[in-house]
């Protein structure tokens, strides 16, 4: 079934809105290439805190203090990555003054 001449414009108004609103979106979604899915420390970070709660677990069974303390400031060091993104710039503006 065909779009009316009113579907049309309103599709055109909310194609234009989109751009206006989200530059970087639309010109993603018309390029067809998506940018990348996978936060930069995702992968890093989650490797870093499997390893620290192994070491962990193995410090804890083995009663071995210094494995533990290892195993927690890797997790702590697993968190930092996770939680360190950079601003995506939408909606953000970093470090400019206002005024």
């Amino acid at each position: 079934m065909p779009m009316s001449e009113e579907e049309r414009r309103l599709l055109k108004e909310l194609e234009l809105g989109l751009i206006a609103d989200d530059p970087h979106l639309a010109m993603e979604l018309l390029s067809g290439y998506p940018s990348r899915r996978i936060p930069p420390g995702l992968v890093p970070g989650c490797l870093v805190c499997l390893l620290a709660f192994a070491i962990v677990a193995a410090g804890i069974g083995s009663q071995e203090l210094a494995a533990v303390v290892v195993g927690a400031m890797l997790l702590v060091l697993g968190g930092c990555l996770l939680l360190n993104r950079p601003a995506t710039g939408r909606g953000t503006q970093r470090g400019k003054a206002t005024g």
